[in-house]
C-alpha cells in the first residue's frame, strides 16, 4: 500500500491508511444529501439512485483497509470558494482516479473509489450515465459520517476555515 500512498502523493494528495472497520457508517448521514444537496436525486450517483446505506455495509464488511485521500485548495474568500468548487472537484476526481488505477495495476483488484462529492462529469445526468466508467459515488452519499471516520485517523475539518477547500475521497483496497 506504501506504493499508493507515493503515488498519491506525486498527484499532490495526501493519503492516509484506515482500517474498514474505522470507517464510520451512520443512517442519519442521508440527511445531509436528501435536505442539504443540490444534487439529491438528480444525480445518478447520489441518493436514491445509488445503492443503498445497508447494502453499502454490507460491501464495506468485506473490506479490511482503505485510504482516506485529501487534496487541499487555498482560496481567498468563501465567494471565491463557490466558485473554485465544481472545477476543483473535477480535476480532483480525476486525479483519484487515476490513484484507482494504479491501485488496481497494483494488485488490488477490488480497488473502488467513492468520489468528493456528487458527480459533475456532465451537466446533467440522462436517464441512463452516458460515463458509467467514471461513475463513483461520494461517502455521504452511502452514509460515512466523514467527521467520525477523519477523526480515526487524526485529521480534524474546520469547516469554518473559508480559505481552504477539503476535497476527501476514500479508496477502498484489497
Amino acid at each position: 500500500m506504501n506504493g499508493i500512498v507515493d503515488f498519491s502523493r506525486n498527484h499532490n494528495i495526501k493519503a492516509y491508511s484506515i482500517g474498514a472497520k474505522d470507517i464510520i457508517v451512520e443512517e442519519r448521514v442521508y440527511l445531509k444529501c436528501a435536505y442539504g444537496c443540490k444534487d439529491f436525486g438528480k444525480r445518478l450517483n447520489c441518493p436514491p439512485n445509488c445503492i443503498s446505506i445497508d447494502k453499502f455495509k454490507k460491501i464495506l464488511s468485506e473490506y479490511d483497509k482503505a485510504l482516506i485521500l485529501l487534496q487541499e485548495y487555498k482560496v481567498s474568500s468563501k465567494e471565491n470558494m463557490a466558485d473554485i468548487w465544481e472545477d476543483a472537484r473535477r480535476e480532483v476526481f480525476r486525479k483519484m482516479m487515476e490513484i484507482e488505477q494504479f491501485a488496481f495495476n497494483s494488485g488490488y483488484t477490488f480497488a473502488h473509489l467513492l468520489r468528493p462529492g456528487s458527480c459533475n462529469e456532465c451537466l446533467k445526468c440522462e436517464e441512463k450515465c452516458s460515463k458509467p466508467n467514471l461513475r463513483r459515488f461520494s461517502p455521504e452519499a452511502v452514509g460515512i459520517n466523514l467527521d467520525k471516520t477523519l477523526k480515526n485517523v487524526n485529521i480534524i475539518i474546520d469547516y469554518s476555515d473559508y480559505s481552504v477547500i477539503n476535497l476527501i475521497g476514500i479508496l477502498l483496497v484489497e
